[in-house]
């Protein structure tokens, strides 16, 4: 029976207090935390390791990096227990269920075909795979072991991509059938693989772009590409001087089919005075219809508005929110999902799809002919 005695201020706020502390570490009992093991140990993981430390989802229990000085160095700043030389020597070491993969592109296989077959979930950084005909298998792979398998970019979690996605299903802007999207600078020059057999532009930066555009107009029937090697030599930061073996110049062209085509340029040789920010209010993606026009504004990547106009309306800006979105926030996501049923919306098949695109646009450039896309992956993402 409740008592009738009044309560104090100073009582209930105490007692509220201590209730809600209760709950609080009782929750934070409760949460199942996903073992991680981080392979990659170089630029990338100052950006991933920060993002996952902050996630109440994963346990962090071992780094990898084959220069073991720099799995030591993230180790003691991210208080992670154990370290290794290579994966072969990670995966025999303390247990984990979820590898991420931060190495650089040409290592993408290996590393993700032994984890896979580890039986882990998988999170890559982008690409997959360099090569479509062993993504191919690293899929089947996944599926065989009842395991996850996803890869970067996160480009179709941002709450600008939800409302762009939102606002090309209403209608608004009539029939949309020509989109454009771009992604360059001057070039990473902390290693050599980025201008080597594996790497490139395209694969690097374009990639984004063909996330976002198959993701907004559907999956891609054919492309045409052309590409180029503008700048022959790079000198890296640590003074070596190394040959260009790929494209650092990209222009791809989608069929999406039904009339819609889509364009994505990228590459190593663009200057720009915003320099490498997210924050920049350019706009890096265009849609038109036979009713208005669509820009996002600021990369996809790191994007801060999307301004829309109709032949009814003036511009206007929206979605200026970011809502939590960090393009370093993939793996953290996966986890939280892997911890907590939560479905998520990205697929491998989508990453596997924008892998054979990038792959056809440099067939295309070899032959001098459109290539078919064989792939495909469920659309709408947004039902």
């Amino acid at each position: 029976m409740p008592s009738s005695k009044p309560v104090s201020r100073r009582t209930f706020l105490k007692t509220t207090a201590a209730a809600g502390a209760a709950a609080t570490a009782l929750a934070n009992q409760d949460t199942k935390k996903i073992k991680v093991g981080v392979i990659g140990c170089g630029s990338v993981s100052g950006s991933y390791l920060p993002v996952m430390v902050e996630s109440p989802y994963i346990e962090l229990v071992s780094a990898c990096d084959l220069i073991i000085q720099r799995a030591a160095e993230r180790a003691k700043r991210f208080n992670i227990p154990h370290t290794y030389p290579n994966i072969d020597e990670m995966l025999k070491g303390p247990k984990f269920d979820f590898l991420v993969n931060l190495t650089s592109m040409p290592s993408h296989y290996q590393v993700n075909l032994k984890g896979l077959e580890s039986g882990l979930h998988v999170w890559s950084e982008k690409p997959l795979s360099v090569h479509s005909a062993d993504a191919k298998k690293l899929l089947a792979l996944a599926r065989e072991k009842k395991v996850g398998f996803w890869g970067a970019p996160i480009t179709i979690l941002s709450p600008q991509f939800k409302f762009m996605a939102e606002t090309l299903a209403s209608g608004k802007l009539g029939k949309v059938t020509a989109a454009h999207a771009h992604y360059g600078h001057e070039g990473f020059l902390w290693s050599a693989w980025f201008f080597q057999k594996g790497g490139g532009s395209l694969y690097d930066l374009g990639v984004y772009n063909v996330t976002s555009l198959t993701g907004l107009l559907g999956p891609v029937k054919a492309v045409v590409g052309m590409t180029r090697i503008c700048t022959p030599k790079r000198k890296l930061t640590d003074g070596t001087e190394v040959d260009v073996e790929v494209s650092d110049n990209d222009m791809l062209i989608m069929d999406h089919g039904n009339g819609v085509l889509s364009h994505v340029q990228s590459g190593y040789n663009y200057g720009s005075a915003d320099g490498h920010s997210g924050r920049t209010d350019q706009y890096t993606i265009d849609f038109w219809g036979t009713e208005g026009d669509m820009h996002l504004c600021g990369y996809d990547w790191g994007p801060h508005g999307v301004d829309v106009s109709t032949m009814k309306e003036t511009r206007k800006r929206y979605a200026e929110d970011p809502a939590g979105y960090k393009w370093q926030n993939g793996a953290a996501h996966i986890a939280e999902c892997l911890a907590t049923g939560k479905k998520t919306i990205m697929t491998m098949e989508h990453a596997f799809h924008v892998l054979e695109i990038m792959e056809g646009c440099h067939n295309s450039q070899q032959t001098g002919k459109r290539v078919p896309i064989q792939s495909t992956f469920k659309w709408p993402i947004f039902s």
